[in-house]
């Protein structure tokens, strides 16, 4: 079977969720906008306007004759946090939340950083209540010494417990509590929801078939029947059509690869309409060449934005490197915080060489560079000696004192100095954090070799600098960069939420989606995450011995075009 090409003109994408206003919301929408029900579980499958329709409610709800001045709207969405998805190695310190880690001279963030304390001394008796919040946070600091993810919803639901000074100010000050994903939640979640829920309404989006975190205690089926089960609850269904893409094409075509059906119509019509190209027998050789290539064929024919999806962390920060390399301007998503510190040091080792910062920041960067990689609830005893905390071991000190000339002696900042920099871990010969900083070597090489195009040496570290700042934050946070990322790459597990005009579904033969079999029900449910991503087209591009999951897409797959000149 053939297919369009890339060449043709994009279909028409519709106007942007921020331009929809009260009157273009469907019947079924303002129904649950209007809707007052202590319980409301709303219903709908990707694109079909949950989270507009949702934000809608919540202002009517807050200019409502009910709604009190200082009361608000809670929007929540849980995100997901797996110690390992992977069973095969991986470097430390990889996952999609994580604390930042801090630096070794600074205290450990504590309580007092995630509880919004000062604010409730506004709120008729907040001053007493924060006291004693602050009181018990500064105590929990200083007998434990951090603050760890797992941490936080445990403490959250604490703060709600009947004995909690602030369990009544909360209640107080949330009407309406929204929760996106809610097919998602786990059981300390929906206890949190629940404890909301004592005195605000409840909204709930739920898409069953986007359920993809099955690995969390407590999510499946029985979560839907939990809040069915609620006194008073309301369930309302919005219709199936997708505003994402209102020609049906690509979300019905989803629908039936979820469903492992792969010969229907719907299939059929997205692939000889263009708007689903499959590509197989991408090597790994020529795969960053491939998705590069593209990547422009995607943005001259129209599509202003472009997903990148990989199964990986490891995979997507590899990618994200090879197309830095090849000068393709993109924006990496939830990249781990190692990669991103690793990053951070080799910058500061370039600036050294020009005498432009002190060794003390090299030693300070490589010191959070190692912090970041140590899952410990303190710095490790190597950081603390690079920062004179503590004693350095002799061979790891006289490593440390060649490096430090090796770099004195260089006179070419971004040509030796950036070689020096990204060999650095591998010459002091600590183990932890291999990986992590092997991967942002790779990346920090392509951002150098650009920079050296600029002819003054200054402008160029800054403007390595400014690149490598941008890539640590968005290692720290889940850096969603919105309309100002034309290209975002990410992993396919972080697409839930967001949308472009095309997407790229980037696979490996050695790709792992978790011990299923046909008909793989939460890997179908990713793969159908994935490809509802899009407004206008999917391209798949799948390697020689795809897995299971896609090889079915083979028999779609169309010749690569012959790149331009």
């Amino acid at each position: 079977m053939t297919a369009p090409g890339l060449d043709g003109p994009a279909p028409p994408t519709p106007p942007p969720t921020s331009s929809i206003g009260f009157e273009d919301l469907t019947a079924e929408q303002r129904e649950v906008v209007d809707a007052t029900q202590a319980t409301l579980l709303v219903g709908g499958g990707a694109g079909t306007g949950k989270t507009t329709t949702a934000l809608w409610a919540g202002r009517v709800h807050l200019t409502g004759p009910d709604s009190l001045p200082h009361q608000r709207v809670l929007f929540l969405t849980f995100l997901a946090h797996r110690r390992r998805p992977d069973p095969r190695p991986r470097p430390p310190g990889t996952g999609r939340h994580r604390r930042p880690r801090g630096d070794p001279h600074l205290p450990r963030p504590g309580l007092p950083a995630a509880v919004p304390v000062r604010p409730l001394r506004r709120w008729p008796g907040g001053a007493a209540a924060a006291r004693r919040v602050g009181g018990q946070a500064r105590t929990r600091r200083r007998r434990d010494g951090a603050l760890a993810y797992d941490q936080l919803l445990p403490l959250a639901l604490e703060l709600l417990t009947p004995a909690s000074p602030l369990r009544e100010l909360l209640a107080d000050r949330w009407s309406m509590v929204i929760c996106d994903e809610f097919q998602d939640t786990d059981d300390q979640q929906w206890r949190l929801l629940e404890l909301l829920g004592e005195r605000a309404r409840l909204v709930l989006l739920a898409d069953p078939n986007q359920m993809i975190y099955g690995w969390r205690r407590g999510v499946d089926a029985g979560r839907l029947h939990a809040a069915r089960a609620r006194p008073g609850v309301r369930e309302l269904l919005l219709p199936a059509a997708s505003h994402r893409d209102p020609t049906q094409v690509l979300p019905t075509a989803a629908e039936d690869i979820r469903r492992r059906r792969f010969d229907t119509p719907s299939v059929q019509r997205a692939v000889q309409t263009g708007r689903l190209v499959v590509h197989a027998g991408v090597t790994a050789d020529a795969r960053d060449r491939v998705v590069a290539d593209q990547l422009a064929a995607l943005q001259v024919s129209g599509h202003a934005t472009v997903g990148v999806f990989a199964r990986t962390n490891v995979r997507t920060a590899d990618l994200s490197a090879a197309l830095t390399g090849l000068g393709v301007d993109h924006v990496p998503i939830g990249f781990p915080e190692a990669y991103g510190e690793a990053l951070s040091a080799m910058a500061t080792m370039t600036t050294y060489t020009a005498g432009q910062a002190g060794w003390d920041q090299v030693a300070r960067r490589l010191a959070v560079f190692l912090t970041a990689t140590d899952r410990a609830s303190q710095p490790p005893a190597l950081a603390l000696g690079l920062v004179g905390r503590a004693a350095l071991l002799n061979a790891f000190a006289r490593r440390v004192d060649e490096l430090h000339g090796t770099l004195s002696e260089v006179t070419d900042p971004l040509g030796e100095g950036a070689d020096v920099a990204r060999a650095a871990w591998s010459a002091l010969g600590v183990t932890s954090g291999y990986r992590p900083w092997t991967r942002a070597a790779a990346t920090f090489a392509a951002l150098a070799a650009r920079a050296r195009l600029l002819p003054d040496v200054t402008a160029a570290l800054e403007h390595v600098q400014a690149d490598v700042r941008a890539l640590r934050d968005a290692s720290m946070v889940e850096l969603d960069a919105g309309d100002i990322g034309a290209v975002q790459v990410m992993n396919f597990s972080q697409t839930k939420g967001r949308e472009a005009d095309a997407t790229l579904l980037v696979f490996e033969d050695d790709d792992y989606f978790g011990k299923e079999a046909e008909p793989f029900p939460e890997a179908s449910r990713l793969l159908y995450v994935a490809m509802t991503r899009a407004r206008t087209r999917v391209v798949v591009l799948l390697p020689p011995w795809p897995h299971p999951l896609v090889a079915p897409l083979q028999r779609y797959a169309v010749p690569l075009p012959t790149p331009a000149g």
